[in-house]
């Protein structure tokens, strides 16, 4: 059986094609496109047209690929940019007639749900909790579970796209821009610090676009090389993540291009990003790093095909 993944991110797309063999999936086929439907947008609850265009275009280019690898099977999900705006569900509808499948727009809960299934499948959890961070577009999702079950979740609209979007910082970020970022960060993340002295933990695990991107620069820093492709998980160094963490937040746009390892798709985020997992680690006394490299696509294959 051969089924695809769309997920629909508020900063990217991503397709995943792949085969179920031996109540596992066999990977086909996987890409992800920077549509940033977010930008200029999210924060007053709208899809800009410009964005707009750029999701539909996306979506034409994923039906081709999907009939070229004759799949058989559907699924697509939309998350924080379509549950927000006005006219995210007009462009659900509008996706729906080019794959010919439906799009389900889920909810933060559904999302962290979907996220610890993928991070579960790549990462050899145990019996310890360990707190699980996904940075998205439109909302961030933090999860604290182990190889058994999800301890707690939630979902908080503080995506890195919606901080951009709110607080238009300048680049590089100011000393005021980051202190009222964090404060705002901080106020609204309240919950996770209840959650953490309930569920203590002492790894995290990172996942998607900003932690690609900060383990793949870390590998360029140690091996002068990308990651592994066929590694489903990587562990970073505490205190060279931390190093970098810190050079990223208070980094111009040209000192960032010059970076080894920079993705240009993530290049006005990453310091913003860079901010918000330097709060969380803030939280707790972390000893463990862990990047996994699947996330949410990976988590709605498992749940729906195997």
């Amino acid at each position: 059986m051969r089924a695809a993944v769309i997920d629909l991110g508020t900063n990217t797309f991503n397709l995943l094609i792949a085969d179920k063999q031996n109540n596992t999936f066999y990977e086909i086929y996987r890409d992800k496109r920077s549509v940033k439907i977010g930008k200029n947008g999210i924060a007053h609850g709208e899809i800009a047209s410009d964005a707009y265009e750029r999701a539909i275009a996306a979506i034409k280019d994923y039906a081709e690929i999907i009939k070229k690898y004759q799949t058989q099977h559907i699924k697509a999900i939309a998350t924080s940019a379509f549950r927000s705006t006005k006219n995210g569900n007009q462009l659900a509808k509008e996706i729906e007639q080019i794959v010919n499948a439906k799009v389900e727009i889920i909810d933060g809960d559904k999302e962290a749900e979907f996220i610890y299934y993928g991070i579960k499948t790549a990462v050899p959890l145990t019996e310890h909790n360990v707190l699980m961070l996904d940075i998205g577009g439109g909302s961030n999702e933090l999860i604290i579970g182990n190889k058994h079950k999800i301890e707690w979740k939630e979902s908080y609209p503080l995506g890195i796209s919606r901080l951009i979007d709110i607080f238009k910082p300048n680049d590089p970020l100011t000393p005021n821009n980051i202190n009222e970022i964090s404060e705002y960060i901080k106020t609204n993340i309240q919950s996770l610090k209840d959650a953490l002295n309930l569920y203590p933990v002492h790894t995290l695990v990172g996942s998607s676009g900003s932690f690609d991107l900060i383990a793949n620069m870390l590998h360029f820093r140690e091996k002068q090389k990308p990651l592994d492709p066929m590694r489903t998980f990587n562990q970073l160094n505490v205190m060279q993540t931390i190093r970098l963490l810190d050079t990223l937040i208070i980094s111009s746009f040209e000192q960032r291009k010059d970076m080894p390892g920079m993705d240009m798709t993530r290049i006005e985020m990453i310091p913003v990003a860079a901010l918000f997992i330097r709060i969380v680690l803030e939280f707790f006394k972390c000893k463990q790093i862990l990047h996994s490299v699947y996330a949410i696509k990976e988590g709605v294959w498992i749940k729906s095909f195997l």
